[in-house]
């Protein structure tokens, strides 16, 4: 099983809507998925799970973590199954930072593919499930914070030192402006940052999709940005290095 975190230390780049769009297009391209939602808002579970289904959630397994199964539910998707958000989990919760890396392991031979879901900021929830992760995949909004953002980001992964943690960063809610494209090659050229190739277009279907709980593949198939998620579906396919 191959373990994404969706996170930025900046709120407002299409975190959680990354999450939904990436988990539903990689099931499409055949991968089965366990989507996990860690962060307390708790934005990313009502996108997935059945009205009424199940009690069980993320903070759950922080008390439980070799109860793993339980806190399981399939999704309303084939393909994906999560283990739910809690607007109730706190950072306290968190008793030790390699908890929901032991836990994930239980499962890690029913997925392909894990996905969390993580809060803009580097604290105990999202540090645990950065353990846990082959790969930090860091949307980016190309505005005048984005270069400052990512420097931030680049020290907490630094002082983290988790050496075999990718970090991959990829441009969301793009337009074609010029300050833009500036912003864009500054980071390329001036930076060691990996950008993916996808860039995620800026359109109005996001919004639509996101009010009626749908992922784009679900609600407007066609769209440029519908295409661009499954697009960067396809490029994470080829890179990075799998957890043995």
């Amino acid at each position: 099983m191959k373990t994404y975190v969706v996170g930025n230390l900046k709120g407002g780049v299409g975190k959680t809507t990354s999450v939904v769009n990436l988990a539903y297009s990689l099931s499409v391209l055949g991968q089965n998925i366990l989507v996990v939602d860690a962060d307390p808002q708790a934005n990313t579970t009502p996108f997935f799970t059945k009205i009424g289904k199940g009690i069980h959630t993320i903070r759950d397994l922080y008390a439980e973590p070799a109860e793993i199964a339980k806190m399981i539910y399939r999704s309303r998707f084939k393909g994906i199954d999560i283990i739910k958000g809690s607007t109730l989990l706190k950072e306290s919760d968190v008793l030790g930072e390699m908890t929901l890396s032991e836990s994930l392991r239980l499962v890690s031979d029913d997925y392909d593919i894990c996905i969390i879901d993580t809060r803009p900021a580097f604290e105990a929830i999202t540090r645990s499930a950065l353990y846990a992760a082959d790969m930090l995949l860091t949307p980016v909004v190309l505005d005048r914070f984005c270069r400052d953002n990512l420097l931030l980001v680049e020290d907490e992964l630094d002082e983290l030192g988790i050496e075999t943690l990718e970090w991959k960063i990829f441009a969301n809610k793009v337009e074609n402006k010029r300050s833009q494209r500036n912003t864009y090659i500054d980071m390329v050229q001036k930076h060691s940052w990996s950008f993916c190739d996808t860039c995620i277009s800026r359109g109005a279907v996001v919004d639509n999709a996101l009010e009626w709980y749908k992922p784009l593949l679900k609600h407007r198939s066609k769209s440029r940005v519908t295409l661009d998620y499954l697009e960067l579906a396809k490029e994470l396919l080829e890179v990075g290095t799998w957890r043995g």
